[in-house]
């Protein structure tokens, strides 16, 4: 049998928007990975983030495409692939942090740190997201980093950081923006789980700005009803909010169910 990878963002996908995951959305992952298909989360949460969504304890997932594609954890959390950036683009995005006096945040695949002391930013960052705030710590070179964050105000466009060569910046819907390695996003993750776990066909959830690589590229992109507007022009459905049923509704409306 032909088997479908099916990717979910989390934020304003999976979970709504007071961090709640939808029984209906809970029994229609469940309903395809009892048909043989496969579930992934995708997102550009870190696995220390992932876990206190209590995402993990609803769902057996499959496989995890964090940090925007940067890393690709297996169903047991070991590495099937690791993207890391390297020390001179680090060292730069720190530099222009300490310039421009904003904090930045480093991430390796387990652990997470601030390099200079979190700021109102940074907390009102991780409050929007539910968890727990990272903390100030010394930078490493040995340490392998696959990801950095910027926290700045809202409507702040990181122009310093979209200088640096090779990276990609990826504002998002609070007081941050993400820093990839240029060239990495989600759907490059998930094409490492589609030949880990030998997928035919991926149908992909996404509804903000780092979903949209993954949305155009996917072999059926969804945005939910809540989507950004530039999300929603490069998908092929449109489904319903993730407050009313939409993953359900669209894989319904896919002949999944």
């Amino acid at each position: 049998m032909d088997k479908t990878i099916f990717c979910f963002d989390i934020d304003g996908t999976l979970l709504t928007f007071d961090h709640r995951i939808l029984d209906s959305t809970i029994e229609t992952i469940q309903n395809i990975q009892s048909q043989g298909h496969k579930a992934v989360i995708a997102t550009g949460r870190n696995y220390g983030s992932v876990k206190t969504t209590g995402l993990l304890d609803k769902i057996k997932w499959d496989a995890y495409v964090l940090n925007n594609g940067q890393c690709v954890l297996d169903e047991n959390f070991q590495p099937i692939h690791e993207e890391t950036l390297d020390q001179k683009t680090i060292e730069k995005i720190i530099e222009v942090s300490n310039r421009e006096g904003w904090t930045c945040c480093l991430e390796t695949v387990f652990y997470w740190f601030t390099i200079q002391e979190p700021s109102e930013y940074t907390i009102e960052t991780h409050r929007f997201f539910n968890e727990v705030c990272p903390q100030k710590q010394e930078y490493d070179p040995s340490m392998k980093i696959i990801m950095a964050m910027a926290y700045a105000p809202k409507g702040y466009d990181y122009a310093p950081y979209k200088e640096i060569e090779g990276l990609t910046v990826d504002p998002g819907f609070s007081a941050y923006a993400d820093l990839t390695k240029k060239g990495c996003h989600k759907y490059t993750g998930i094409e490492k789980c589609m030949e880990y776990l030998k997928c035919t066909k991926s149908v992909c959830f996404g509804d903000g700005s780092n979903d949209i690589d993954m949305i155009t590229l996917a072999d059926v992109g969804v945005a939910m009803g809540n989507a950004i507007e530039e999300l929603k022009e490069v998908s092929d459905m449109i489904t319903d909010t993730n407050e009313k049923d939409g993953i359900y509704h669209a894989i319904q409306k896919l002949g999944y169910l």
